[in-house]
């Protein structure tokens, strides 16, 4: 009897380990911008939710760097926030380890740790595997946010250029915080790219060119008769130099002209360039004035010489003529 009795005891205790194997955990913060194990390539929002009731104030630490306490107890808080920190994230290029410390009453109760993977648009980094693509627009997040956020807009309402219309401007409208920004971004005509109907929801419905020429359609029929397209471009890669919303470069170019085309031809840096002048340095490709007529109050740049999308010879002059000395005597004609 003895026996039996401690067999019955040991099998309720496995019962039980079983079950709460099988529980999951109550979490202290739910991470709903970026989702833990994500990678994202802008510094946007970072959005989280407590789970636990009567916080006093939170701390925040970024890679071992730790905020102040923050407090989020004030009816002014309460009634903006409710139980969400909404704060914009600086992240650094690689992964970013995110630490939320909850406090109540002056001590801390519990803690929410987190990973993401920053890629810049500028960065030539791969995240790892374990990290997929952060996903905003989910049904399970947007319950959270739709009490306060149109998440279901018509198109016209995507569309409206009045800024309190438009819903996607309340959260997105930093990324038009640029000095070069795209026609249809800058009228807040967010349907024109995006559609609620997408996979993922508002994604864009066509990538690349396919979606670039609706409206680009003279760039298409200019580069399709040249003889030479450039690689990107022949494999509708706009976005590889462009970006879709706004920069701070002309043309919303992701980099500035030179370090957009060296972060491919590095080799350029390092070797003399078409000849070596009087200097014992190649030509310039930087730092002076472009004598071209039609760059006048330029400085001189890759594509003072270099169509970037196409051409008729194999280097895409910019006058489409196999002689390199008439593409010399464009600026030297002495």
């Amino acid at each position: 009897m003895k026996c039996f009795a401690l067999l019955h005891i040991a099998s309720l205790i496995l019962l039980f380990l079983l079950v709460a194997d099988n529980t999951p955990a109550f979490a202290a913060v739910d991470f709903i911008y970026p989702a833990p194990s994500t990678w994202v390539k802008s510094s946007g929002h970072m959005i989280v939710k407590f789970n636990q009731t009567d916080l006093s104030a939170i701390r925040v630490t970024v890679n071992g760097l730790a905020s102040d306490l923050i407090d989020v107890s004030s009816p002014e808080y309460r009634k903006l926030f409710r139980d969400f920190f909404i704060a914009q994230a600086i992240w650094d290029s690689g992964k970013n380890s995110v630490l939320i410390d909850l406090f109540r009453g002056g001590q801390k109760i519990e803690s929410a740790h987190a990973d993401f993977f920053y890629v810049p648009p500028t960065s030539s980094l791969l995240p790892p595997p374990e990290f997929t693509p952060v996903i905003m627009h989910k049904p399970e997040k947007e319950r959270l946010c739709i009490s306060c956020h149109n998440l279901n807009p018509k198109r016209e309402q995507m569309n409206s250029n009045i800024e309190k219309e438009n819903p996607c401007v309340s959260c997105h409208k930093n990324i038009l915080a640029a000095k070069y920004v795209h026609g249809p971004a800058g009228t807040y005509s967010c349907a024109y790219c995006h559609a609620s109907e997408g996979k993922p929801k508002h994604a864009v419905p066509k990538q690349g060119a396919a979606l670039c020429y609706e409206c680009h359609a003279d760039m298409s029929v200019q580069i399709n008769k040249r003889k030479y397209i450039h690689g990107p471009i022949e494999a509708g890669m706009c976005e590889a130099c462009h970006d879709s919303h706004g920069s701070q470069n002309e043309s919303q170019l992701i980099m500035p002209i030179n370090e957009l085309c060296l972060s491919c031809h590095g080799h350029i840096r390092t070797q003399t360039h078409v000849v070596r002048t009087t200097s014992g340095e190649g030509h310039p490709y930087k730092g002076k004035p472009d004598p071209a007529k039609k760059r006048t109050g330029k400085t001189m740049s890759c594509i003072s010489c270099h169509n970037p999308h196409a051409g008729d010879v194999r280097y895409y002059f910019v006058n489409n003529v196999d002689d390199r000395l008439s593409l010399c005597q464009m600026c030297h004609n002495k």
